[in-house]
Protein backbone atom coordinates (compact mmCIF):
# COMPACT_ATOMS: atom_id res chain seq x y z
CA UNK A 1 0.00 0.00 0.00
CA UNK A 2 1.38 3.28 -0.84
CA UNK A 3 -0.13 6.54 0.06
CA UNK A 4 0.55 9.92 -2.25
CA UNK A 5 -0.04 13.13 -1.20
CA UNK A 6 1.19 16.87 -1.85
CA UNK A 7 3.92 18.45 -0.14
CA UNK A 8 5.18 22.35 -1.38
CA UNK A 9 3.75 21.39 -4.89
CA UNK A 10 5.93 17.79 -5.10
CA UNK A 11 3.63 14.77 -4.93
CA UNK A 12 5.22 12.22 -2.62
CA UNK A 13 4.97 8.38 -1.92
CA UNK A 14 4.98 6.47 1.37
CA UNK A 15 4.41 3.14 1.64
CA UNK A 16 5.70 -0.37 2.82
CA UNK A 17 7.38 -0.54 6.19
CA UNK A 18 6.92 3.23 6.92
CA UNK A 19 2.55 2.79 6.94
CA UNK A 20 2.57 -0.61 8.22
CA UNK A 21 4.01 0.35 11.45
CA UNK A 22 1.48 2.60 11.88
CA UNK A 23 -0.96 0.91 10.74
CA UNK A 24 -0.25 -2.26 13.56
CA UNK A 25 0.54 -0.14 16.32
CA UNK A 26 -2.69 2.48 15.91
CA UNK A 27 -5.49 -0.48 15.23
CA UNK A 28 -3.88 -1.95 18.39
CA UNK A 29 -4.29 0.93 20.29
CA UNK A 30 -7.38 1.77 19.31
CA UNK A 31 -8.87 -1.87 19.57
CA UNK A 32 -7.53 -1.70 23.19
CA UNK A 33 -8.93 1.62 24.06
CA UNK A 34 -12.53 0.34 23.62
CA UNK A 35 -11.92 -3.01 25.04
CA UNK A 36 -12.37 -4.92 22.39
CA UNK A 37 -10.81 -8.78 20.84
CA UNK A 38 -9.53 -9.30 18.03
CA UNK A 39 -12.18 -11.71 17.49
CA UNK A 40 -14.73 -9.06 17.83
CA UNK A 41 -13.54 -6.39 15.17
CA UNK A 42 -12.66 -9.18 12.68
CA UNK A 43 -16.47 -10.11 13.46
CA UNK A 44 -17.30 -6.04 13.31
CA UNK A 45 -15.82 -6.62 9.82
CA UNK A 46 -16.98 -9.71 8.92
CA UNK A 47 -13.21 -11.17 8.47
CA UNK A 48 -11.96 -14.00 10.13
CA UNK A 49 -9.86 -13.25 13.16
CA UNK A 50 -6.77 -14.74 11.62
CA UNK A 51 -7.03 -11.82 9.05
CA UNK A 52 -7.63 -9.09 11.51
CA UNK A 53 -4.34 -10.14 13.62
CA UNK A 54 -2.06 -10.43 10.29
CA UNK A 55 -3.63 -6.17 10.28
CA UNK A 56 -1.96 -5.55 13.87
CA UNK A 57 1.11 -7.84 13.38
CA UNK A 58 1.87 -5.96 9.57
CA UNK A 59 1.88 -9.18 8.06
CA UNK A 60 -1.30 -7.84 5.98
CA UNK A 61 -2.68 -4.47 4.92
CA UNK A 62 -5.98 -4.07 4.91
CA UNK A 63 -7.99 -3.06 1.31
CA UNK A 64 -9.39 0.40 1.60
CA UNK A 65 -13.02 -0.17 2.32
CA UNK A 66 -11.46 -2.68 4.47
CA UNK A 67 -9.59 0.82 5.92
CA UNK A 68 -12.89 3.01 6.16
CA UNK A 69 -14.64 0.35 8.11
CA UNK A 70 -11.83 0.30 10.62
CA UNK A 71 -11.81 3.90 10.87
CA UNK A 72 -15.69 4.35 11.61
CA UNK A 73 -15.43 1.54 14.19
CA UNK A 74 -13.05 3.50 15.73
CA UNK A 75 -14.62 6.58 15.36
CA UNK A 76 -11.44 8.29 13.95
CA UNK A 77 -9.93 9.01 10.15
CA UNK A 78 -8.29 6.99 7.93
CA UNK A 79 -5.13 9.57 8.07
CA UNK A 80 -4.83 8.82 12.09
CA UNK A 81 -4.99 5.13 11.79
CA UNK A 82 -2.16 5.24 8.80
CA UNK A 83 0.52 7.36 10.44
CA UNK A 84 -0.65 10.90 8.69
CA UNK A 85 -1.63 12.31 11.31
CA UNK A 86 -1.16 12.62 14.92
CA UNK A 87 -4.47 14.04 15.60
CA UNK A 88 -7.10 11.58 16.43
CA UNK A 89 -9.94 13.73 16.63
CA UNK A 90 -13.13 11.65 16.76
CA UNK A 91 -15.72 11.05 13.73
CA UNK A 92 -18.95 10.19 13.93
CA UNK A 93 -20.16 8.58 10.44
CA UNK A 94 -22.30 6.11 12.54
CA UNK A 95 -25.95 6.39 12.47
CA UNK A 96 -26.55 7.16 16.17
CA UNK A 97 -24.03 9.54 16.72
CA UNK A 98 -24.70 11.36 13.44
CA UNK A 99 -27.90 11.95 14.29
CA UNK A 100 -27.19 13.61 17.50
CA UNK A 101 -24.35 15.87 16.10
CA UNK A 102 -27.51 16.74 13.36
CA UNK A 103 -29.78 17.77 16.15
CA UNK A 104 -27.03 19.61 18.47
CA UNK A 105 -26.15 21.70 14.83
CA UNK A 106 -29.50 22.68 14.51
CA UNK A 107 -29.95 24.38 17.70
CA UNK A 108 -26.34 26.25 17.44
CA UNK A 109 -25.65 29.32 15.44
CA UNK A 110 -23.51 29.76 12.99
CA UNK A 111 -20.92 31.29 15.24
CA UNK A 112 -21.33 28.54 18.09
CA UNK A 113 -20.95 25.59 15.36
CA UNK A 114 -17.25 27.58 14.39
CA UNK A 115 -16.31 27.54 18.21
CA UNK A 116 -17.42 23.90 18.72
CA UNK A 117 -15.75 23.10 15.12
CA UNK A 118 -12.52 24.78 16.59
CA UNK A 119 -12.62 23.06 19.90
CA UNK A 120 -12.67 20.06 18.50
CA UNK A 121 -9.65 20.08 16.05
CA UNK A 122 -7.12 22.15 18.22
Amino acid sequence: MYILYVHYGYVNRIGGAFLKHYLKDRLKEQRTKLGLTQKEIADKLNIGSTSYQRYENGTREPKLDTLCQLADIFETSTDYLLGRSNKNVPTYSNGKKEDKWDKLGSVLSLSEKEKVIKALTE
